[in-house]
């Protein structure tokens, strides 16, 4: 008792910014579920009826369109030459990258069961100074902050008019929260343990070779990709469920502004990645290590990497490259490896939503 009392008397500020945290959130979830009661009250049993059939219209709709989507990207590419020649070698690319895929895994495999041992350190992973509490610090912190943006937007709504836009709110949200996840990282690393940049797998050390692992992992994740997703359109075809789209691919397709656009790719691409890396694998899995093992510290942080990325149809292929991210930086010893897959996982979606807005059936 004594020492939960001087727990809590040490980390007061923290506690009282996890309540915060929780009776924000508990304000929203009340509130959508009041609107949701007033709503179901006010519907008659005609009207649930009506709105269950246009749902299951939807859906229909959705899954019967197929043809017509097919039809309309025949008529465009007749259209546009060009764009069906970038089609046609984005399409030989992709197979060309599944094929090579496939080899690497077959040669990893072959090493695996003849017996040879693929060493591919090129840096010691040094135990971390810092624990779970202060990866719970950060988090507290980025979610508390998260709000404060919010409510000060709302008040500046008014009298800054890009602030009504939904794209810029979130991509200035995402820029300013990263930029303070990193400064929160850095403080309980460097400032209150006084550890050093490669402590959190900040090294430059063997970098061309550790970008060579990253590709060359990425090309073996490939074809492991496909077929989750392969099995998991499936199963969605299979119930008849039509996903929604993730506001960041909504961003892409819907966005006309070109210099908003570069800023998004940008950092979706590039900046992004290697801030999430920072926090994820070289911070969060270190800690993490320490105290569960290897195996739960891997599964853990990308489970919670999957949940803050992706929907319920797009968790298990984020699983997956969680997984494999945080393979590299345990067995490299520093983050280079998991950046560049991480990067190049980007920059191929980025690319990909692109190709889809062109085609203007997204």
């Amino acid at each position: 008792m004594r020492r939960l009392s001087g727990f809590i008397r040490r980390e007061r500020l923290y506690i009282l910014l996890a309540v915060f945290v929780i009776l924000v959130n508990v304000i929203i979830v009340t509130t959508n579920e009041g609107k949701a009661g007033r709503v179901k009250k006010h519907r008659t049993g005609q009207q649930a009826a009506a709105a269950r059939t246009a749902v299951a219209a939807k859906k229909t709709t959705a899954f019967e369109d197929t043809a017509a989507r097919r039809a309309e990207v025949q008529k465009i590419f007749a259209e546009n030459r060009h764009l069906a020649f970038v089609f046609t070698l984005t399409s030989l690319l992709i197979v060309a990258v599944f094929l090579l895929g496939i080899v690497i895994d077959a040669m990893l495999a072959g090493a695996y069961f003849t017996g040879k041992r693929l060493d591919i350190t090129t840096c010691k992973l040094r135990t971390a100074a810092w624990g779970a509490w202060d990866v719970a610090k950060v988090m507290i912190l980025f979610l508390f902050f998260g709000y404060i943006i919010i409510m000060i937007e709302s008040l500046l709504v008014r009298v800054v008019p890009p602030l009504k836009d939904d794209n810029i709110r979130m991509i200035l949200n995402s820029s300013i929260l990263d930029t303070l996840g990193v400064v929160f990282i850095l403080y309980f690393t460097i400032g209150q343990h006084k550890e050093k940049l490669a402590s959190l797998g900040l090294s430059l050390k063997n970098f061309a070779r550790n970008v060579f692992y990253g590709i060359v992992s990425y090309l073996a994740l490939i074809p492991v990709l496909v077929a989750v997703l392969a099995a998991i359109a499936l199963y969605v075809n299979m119930i008849q469920y039509v996903p929604e789209k993730q506001p960041v691919v909504e961003l892409f397709l819907k966005e006309k502004n070109a210099a908003f656009l570069f800023y998004t790719s940008i950092f979706a691409a590039i900046f992004g990645p290697m801030i999430e890396e920072l926090f994820f694998r070289g911070f969060m899995y270190s800690a993490f290590k320490k105290r569960v093992g290897i195996f739960p510290a891997m599964f853990i942080t990308a489970a919670m990497f999957a949940a803050l990325h992706a929907h319920a149809v797009g968790f298990l292929p984020i699983l997956v490259l969680g997984m494999l991210l945080a393979y590299l930086y345990e067995k490299t010893g520093t983050l280079v490896s998991s950046i560049t897959v991480h990067i190049m996982h980007n920059l191929a979606m980025v690319l990909l939503v692109f190709l889809v807005k062109q085609l203007g059936v997204g």
